[in-house]
């Protein structure tokens, strides 16, 4: 009889032990940015504004999810519009020219196996840009 206490003790001690280990959720990690729409936006005029999504794949679990208010948003062209940090891109030209690379950047916690920043790209451009210099 005290065998098979002991030995369901033993059990709910391991039970215990493997409880409070850190789970995968606790370790998820990035490894790629997509962002919606992933053909971009032409812009038809100034003032013309469009709205990216960024959406992150992660494993440990697989999951993919927004995390538009997790990224850094930048332009890669200078003197095409503005971009907000929620991903909106306001185009500011006249003269329908530009081109370039709106950017999603996230930087991963120190430690994390998958690298230290995850980038995710998408194009925009002017309306007119066929016809610029």
């Amino acid at each position: 009889m005290k065998g098979k206490w002991f030995s369901i003790a033993v059990l709910m001690v391991v039970g215990a032990m493997l409880m409070s280990q850190p789970s995968c959720a606790r370790s998820q990690q990035l490894v790629a940015i997509t962002l919606q729409p992933s053909g971009g936006f032409v812009f038809e005029g100034y003032n013309a504004a469009g709205q990216f999504t960024a959406y992150g794949s992660f494993i440990h679990p697989p999951e993919n999810k927004d995390i538009s208010d997790k990224v850094v948003w930048t332009l890669d062209i200078a003197n095409f519009g503005t971009i907000t940090q929620t991903g909106l891109v306001t185009y500011t030209r006249t003269d329908g020219c530009g081109s370039g690379l709106v950017n999603a950047t996230y930087n991963n916690p120190p430690g994390n196996p998958s690298g230290s920043v995850v980038l995710g790209s998408a194009p925009v451009s002017g309306w007119n840009n066929a016809n610029c210099k």
